[in-house]
């Protein structure tokens, strides 16, 4: 018998594929497997978390005694915001067992915001620029709608499973960790407008069913949008797919279209703020 020793062809151990164009699909591959994984635990968590019923929310809130609002505030806005509160909720209708409660803080933002708890923080820089109770009626109803929709403890608990679930894979550290936050940053932005495009509709229903009609309702997106300004350097299209919420021409326009689509008037005398209303608001 006779053996050869062949000669192995010219670049047998040579890949016929640019490492880079290799290292550049397992890239993409790893961002969207973690845009996934951090997709699906953010919305199985905020699922889960919506099932816990709200008097533990309530506990949770008393053990840790955030200090919401301003120590000493007007006692008459408190009161007043309190029982608009009270007036709006009887028209969501908010479900049984769910309590909210208003403070107030003196500090010059614009902004109001519900917490886990039933918990609502209104700030004076954005009640300054209310032009009356119907604007703020719809702001009220809107931070109280998410409450009633259980938005708060949903966006803590798709927060906490992320976060949990990830840092067992990344460690939360280096380059990982902060990939891993921009992930979760931008996917919880697409979650948070969803869960503001309900909230609008629930609070113009209720604004109808207070006041029988909804004008001035979208006078707080017209005041939003001149307060914070819809940036004009970005495409609009590009806007809406980073910003949390809706922009304010968006919600201008939507105001409209629910308001034909139910059979809500757009025409009606608004209600003026209470007398002493920017008393209440100049007293620190």
């Amino acid at each position: 018998m006779r053996y050869e020793n062949r000669q192995a062809p010219e670049g047998i151990n040579v890949t016929k594929v640019n490492p880079l164009v290799q290292f550049l699909k397992f890239f993409i591959a790893s961002i969207i497997v973690v845009v996934l994984i951090v997709v699906i635990l953010q919305v199985a968590g905020g699922a889960i978390a919506k099932r816990i019923p709200f008097k533990y929310e309530l506990q949770l809130m008393d053990t840790v005694d955030p200090q919401l609002g301003t120590t000493g505030a007007s006692r008459e806005m408190i009161a007043y915001l309190n029982d608009l509160a009270f007036r709006v909720g009887r028209e969501l209708p908010v479900d049984e067992g769910i309590s909210v409660k208003v403070h107030y803080s003196t500090e010059e933002v614009f902004n109001a915001f519900a917490t886990i708890g039933g918990n609502l923080l209104f700030y004076r820089g954005l009640l300054n620029e209310m032009p009356h109770e119907n604007a703020l009626a719809m702001v009220m109803a809107h931070e109280i709608a998410h409450v009633n929709h259980r938005d708060p403890v949903a966006s803590l608990g798709g927060g906490v499973a992320s976060l949990i679930a990830m840092s067992m894979f990344t460690g939360m550290s280096g380059l990982a960790g902060d990939f891993f936050n921009k992930t979760y940053s931008f996917t919880g932005m697409q979650f948070t407008r969803r869960m503001e495009e309900t909230a609008d509709e629930a609070a113009l229903g209720a604004v109808n069913a207070l006041y029988g009609h909804v004008n001035g309702a979208g006078v707080l997106f017209e005041v939003m949008g001149e307060i914070k300004g819809d940036s004009e350097a970005i495409p609009d299209w590009l806007e809406r797919f980073a910003v949390t919420h809706p922009l304010s021409n968006d919600r201008v326009s939507a105001v409209r279209i629910l308001a034909a689509k139910n059979g809500w008037s757009s025409e009606g005398e608004t209600t003026p703020l209470p007398a002493d209303f920017l008393l209440w608001l100049n007293r620190d």
